[in-house]
């Protein structure tokens, strides 16, 4: 298992949570590039099994990333297992609530939100989270992954694992298999271009 933060965070909240919770995806090769059709369009692929929100609600972030004024709205990132992993519904909830106590330490679940999706379209379990850069009691900043947090999560991941017996990402075996899923310029562009396509198609039905 382990924990990873994506590097955005900026702008409106239709971006991160409608990725969450999105049916359909841009479709990319083994090597992550994105696949257009013959015209040259972006390509999607249907996420099955869908979906699942297993906290949170997915307007009320959406609404909450919204009404941030600061300049960096949302964090968001992934717990991910390896398909051997096969975490029971359990041990998810318990990796979760581990990761809400560390991350907003101190805090009441008043204070904060929280949105978990899980996605296993692609043969393994990932938690995916996105939460308002907001304390909701002050409209305060709140950065879950301030400078140096990844001691912090890493030390979760190892705990998490040596207790379950999970795949450390760290072994030199499985370092090479860790994709970084950063959104590239290239799949930002990709997106732009289907969320462009798809108004098209629509003015002119």
């Amino acid at each position: 298992m382990l924990i990873k933060f994506f590097r955005n965070g900026k702008g409106a909240g239709s971006g991160p949570v409608g990725y969450l919770v999105a049916d359909k995806v841009l479709a990319y090769d083994d090597n992550r590039d994105l696949i257009r059709d013959a015209d040259g369009q972006p390509m999607t692929v249907t996420r099955e099994p869908l979906p699942e929100v297993l906290r949170g609600n997915p307007d009320r972030t959406e609404a909450l990333i919204d009404a941030s004024r600061h300049q960096w709205t949302y964090r968001t990132g992934v717990i991910s297992f390896a398909a051997k992993d096969a975490p029971t519904e359990e041990q998810q909830a318990e990796v979760m609530d581990q990761f809400e106590r560390l991350a907003f330490a101190g805090l009441d679940p008043t204070q904060y939100d929280v949105l978990w999706v899980r996605h296993t379209h692609e043969d393994r379990v990932e938690l995916h989270f996105c939460t308002p850069r907001l304390e909701l009691t002050s409209g305060r900043s709140l950065n879950i992954a301030p400078p140096g947090y990844e001691k912090a999560f890493d030390s979760l991941r190892d705990v998490m694992n040596q207790r379950h017996d999970w795949a450390d990402p760290m072994e030199l075996a499985r370092v090479q298999e860790v994709r970084d899923t950063i959104e590239t310029p290239t799949r930002a562009q990709g997106r732009d271009e289907l969320h462009a396509c798809c108004k098209t198609r629509s003015a002119s039905a």
